[in-house]
């Protein structure tokens, strides 16, 4: 292959894998925002919450 293909396709590879990262660390993010803030209660103690019946205990 040639120099000129090469350098692009590790410049999209990159491009993709610093995407991903983005992506990735967005999500993280949100999960962990959305777990802190339903594991509180009204009263502002946290919580013991079931993931697989949704219910607190």
């Amino acid at each position: 292959m040639n120099d000129t293909l090469d350098r692009w396709i590790q410049r999209v590879t990159l491009v993709a894998l610093l995407a991903l990262t983005a992506a990735l660390l967005i999500v993280g993010v949100a999960l962990y925002a959305s777990g802190a803030k339903a594991s509180t209660a009204a009263g502002g103690t946290p919580q013991p919450h079931d993931i697989l019946t949704e219910t607190t205990r």
